[in-house]
């Protein structure tokens, strides 16, 4: 692939490298990449392809590590469709959790979650109604590689999405696994 060399500091600030990480796993001086991204110094073919190959197998290995399945949370709690709201309201806060998905035969029929409670505040009458009067729609399924790029904007309208592994779900990724990504 043909690069400028005018690129190797974009690329290296994008990564979040300085200067000296990049100057240690290309094994060249830090004052070197300073001097090649001031423009003040043109390397030899060999050191500038170094650089650029570190470059390219750490954008590799952040692509890489940028998937649902690194993110998300693993331990996917669950609920009953005819459980209680009061079942639904202790599992939460047992958990630290802010949305569950809803179950029934096995197969997620919706969601419930703290936005689920408040948009249903006055309808609700009795903690022992069950979870199905105002459940919502289900989270989205997911496969557990999809790119947290594509996951972003999708928790942009839903709370949270169910990751798939072999078309079963294993895990759910949140708003807050997001952050934790980042």
């Amino acid at each position: 692939m043909l690069y400028e060399l005018n690129r190797i500091k974009q690329m290296r600030t994008e990564l979040g490298l300085t200067q000296t990480e990049l100057a240690n796993i290309s094994r060249v001086s830090q004052s070197l990449i300073a001097k090649i991204e001031r423009g003040s110094i043109e390397p030899s073919y060999s050191i500038a392809r170094r650089i650029f190959i570190v470059l390219e197998e750490q954008i590799t290995n952040k692509q890489k590590e940028l998937v649902a399945k690194n993110i998300c949370s693993k331990n996917l709690v669950l609920i009953s469709s005819n459980d209680s709201i009061e079942k639904a309201i202790k599992l939460m806060k047992k958990h630290a959790i802010s949305q569950i998905p809803v179950i029934k035969d096995n197969v997620i029929i919706g969601s419930i979650s703290e936005e689920t409670f408040i948009n249903n505040y006055d309808k609700i009458n009795d903690s022992n109604m069950e979870v199905a009067q105002i459940m919502d729609d289900p989270f989205p399924t997911l496969p557990e590689d999809t790119p947290i790029s594509l996951i972003k904007d999708i928790l942009k309208t839903y709370t949270a999405a169910i990751l798939l592994k072999n078309g079963k779900p294993f895990g759910i990724i949140s708003k807050a696994d997001l952050l934790k990504g980042l």
